[in-house]
């Protein structure tokens, strides 16, 4: 999965539909006429007619950055596995799997009424996932849901306290679907299934050693299946397995042994990309420069390179990496490669199977950069072994060597059926229990110092490590946005005849909103608060930033900040960022050119971590400005409605490269 990061250099419902209140509130339940049919005769006949719904929730973000990025490729397999046996799989539109409120994404699915809806499940979406699940099952009793993903393992304790979905797929897909499909509605007797008992209890069927021929599956590219969900950015496969064993990964575990693409399927797929105007291909590989014969698919690559300006994004080892292989990297056409790396404590990388080799990875960076490709070195904080002083080491190592282009450290998440997981009390490390799982404590290092470490990389690099978004309405870089599909991200409450239940709307908004308040409405608490709290109430995935006039009160936002403290969200669970951890909800003026977050009163108080330590942070405003404006003015603005002046800080929010 590519992270994004600041670097050093670098609706079922069309618009304008009425959905009146007492549609919202009716469950609307399938026939069960529908699925008795299905379950007698004519299954065969019906098979073939049967709705299927797929898909993959986004990485959530207040500007929107990833749902431009949400392939769903995994889904897109298993639909061309489905066209096979002439089965019609249906991926959700784009609009609403990318971009939709969750109530929108309901309403779409509810009224498609399917028998069947499968979901991609990973860190950033299993939460999500599982609400929605819960929810279609309250409205189609009778739908099947199947999960699937690396988050579906029999040892996820936080996935098995959630009885709302039917079948968990675990490992790789394509075995299990395609039988799945021939005998629904019944459930075969297949390995690498979890399923519930009589009492309720989930069981594993055991592990799936089947493995399908990789030469025998269709491209959901080349079919077309994905090119509604593809922008500029397409996601490609050319194996599947890893010859590497980390401790904190689980992609080795699906599939323990390297297994290729046809060559000729990988140049068809790129041809077609370039010639369809992508402008970059991620390849997923783990380790792209173990690929066998890689040598001869990087000059075929090269051959067919024209001047598109198309670039290729890869993960691989810098050690694995010598000059010729280098010069081959550069003129296939390789823009930025991921090198690893993690930590450079001998110690720490043995315990975790990593190997270094400082010398040569120094060497295969050079070569790299020589062909003028972009390295990234990932640094991991919290890894068992690893002191603070340690992480700091490995940070400026990086630094006097020069040995990257884009730098990026995260903190240790204790990912559900890696080593690391399953030898976590032996290895004396603690983690948050929902995703995304960061490690609070290991031996070495406890959770203020795991914050520590995040804050010397701020430091030695001179910049937010994990930058907030601007949210798109209040965007001036994106003055023309717009969401596809007529999804709306701005409510605008400026007059009291503005202020309107949000039911009427959310089934066509967007996951991420902004609400525009003017001075007179936000002094009306009683008549919005209680229609964003039911909104909330029933889209609890969102995220919600409100503008304020700029001569607000701290007073004044008492209300929101309520709603805030009450809303939920797994965006706030990131303890380490060295601002706040509060990010779902945020309240925002602007003014002189200026954009300002208002501190958010939590960030006054200690966070508490599930295993009861403590992070303390400084109420802090972040504030956007071009490089001439000043924005003495508002310390002075500020110093008027804080007895305590609160931090103010420089936001420089990541940008939405086109």
């Amino acid at each position: 999965m590519i992270w994004r990061a600041k670097t050093k250099a670098s609706s079922g419902h069309p618009p304008g539909s009425e959905i009146r209140r007492s549609e919202m509130r009716i469950p609307r339940k399938v026939s069960i006429r529908s699925y008795a049919f299905l379950h007698g005769q004519g299954r065969g006949l019906l098979r073939r007619r049967m709705k299927i719904s797929l898909l993959q929730l986004p990485i959530q973000g207040h500007d929107f950055f990833f749902s431009n990025e949400n392939i769903p490729l995994a889904a897109a397999c298993l639909k061309t596995v489905a066209a096979q046996q002439n089965i019609d799989v249906q991926l959700m539109p784009r609009h609403l799997m990318s971009y939709g409120s969750d109530q929108a994404i309901l309403e779409f699915l509810i009224d498609a009424r399917p028998v069947l809806v499968g979901m991609s499940c990973y860190q950033w979406n299993i939460e999500r996932s599982l609400f929605l699940a819960r929810q279609l099952k309250r409205e189609l009793p009778l739908c099947t849901i199947v999960l699937g993903g690396p988050e579906i393992t029999p040892d996820n304790d936080f996935l098995l306290q959630h009885g709302d979905f039917d079948i968990g797929v675990v490992g790789e897909g394509e075995p299990v679907w395609e039988p799945l499909l021939q005998s629904f509605p019944r459930i075969p007797k297949l390995p690498g299934l979890l399923l519930k008992n009589k009492n309720g209890q989930w069981h594993f069927t055991g592990t799936n050693t089947s493995r399908v021929s990789l030469r025998l599956l269709s491209s959901p590219y080349l079919s077309g299946c994905l090119d509604p969900h593809v922008g500029k950015v397409l996601w490609l496969e050319t194996v599947r397995g890893c010859v590497n064993r980390c401790a904190y990964c689980y992609y080795h575990k699906q599939s323990p042994r390297l297994r290729l693409f046809p060559r000729e399927r990988i140049l068809s797929e790129v041809r077609r990309a370039r010639n369809h105007g992508i402008e970059e291909i991620v390849f997923l590989d783990p380790c792209f420069a173990k690929r066998p014969r890689l040598g001869t698919l990087l000059d075929r690559l090269a051959a067919d390179k024209n001047t598109g300006g198309m670039g290729f994004h890869a993960e691989c080892n810098a050690e694995d990496i010598d000059a010729v292989t280098a010069k081959k990297f550069s003129l296939a056409g390789f823009t930025q490669l991921e090198v690893g790396l993690q930590s450079t404590k001998a110690g720490t990388l043995r315990l975790i199977r990593r190997r270094f080799h400082p010398q040569r990875f120094l060497e295969g960076v050079k070569h790299v950069q020589k062909g003028n490709i972009k390295v990234r070195v990932d640094l991991i904080a919290g890894l068992p072994g690893d002191t603070l002083d340690d992480v700091r080491r490995s940070i400026d190592w990086v630094l006097e060597h020069e040995a990257y282009d884009f730098l990026m450290l995260y903190a240790l998440s204790l990912l559900p059926a890696t080593e690391l997981h399953q030898r976590s009390r032996e290895l004396g490390l603690s983690a948050i229990p929902n995703p995304p799982y960061f490690v609070t404590r290991s031996p070495e290092m406890d959770a203020a110092e795991i914050c520590q470490a995040f804050q010397y990389y701020e430091e030695r690099m001179g910049e937010d490590i994990c930058p907030l978004e601007m949210p798109s309405a209040l965007d001036p870089k994106a003055k023309d946005f717009s969401l596809p599909g007529g999804l709306r991200n701005v409510i605008t409450w400026h007059t009291r005849d503005q202020i309107q239940p949000l039911s009427f709307v959310w089934g066509r908004t967007a996951y991420a909103m902004t609400i525009c308040f003017s001075a007179d409405v936000l002094k009306l608490p009683a008549m919005w608060v209680p229609l964003l709290r039911d909104y909330l109430e029933h889209n609890p995935f969102t995220l919600l930033s409100v503008e304020v006039p700029p001569d607000s009160f701290p007073e004044d936002l008492k209300p929101l900040w309520q709603l805030a403290e009450d809303h939920g969200h797994m965006m706030d669970r990131d303890y380490t960022v060295t601002h706040t951890p509060y990010r779902s909800f945020l309240i925002l003026s602007r003014a002189r050119d200026l954009i300002w977050k208002w501190p958010d009163p939590r960030e006054s108080n200690p966070l508490e971590l599930p295993d009861g330590q403590k992070i303390s942070y400084r109420p802090t405003c972040l504030v956007a400005a071009s490089e001439k404006t000043s924005f003495k003015w508002l310390v002075d603005h500020l110093a008027k409605r804080y007895s305590t002046l609160p931090e103010i800080r420089v936001w420089d929010p990541p940008e939405n490269e086109d």
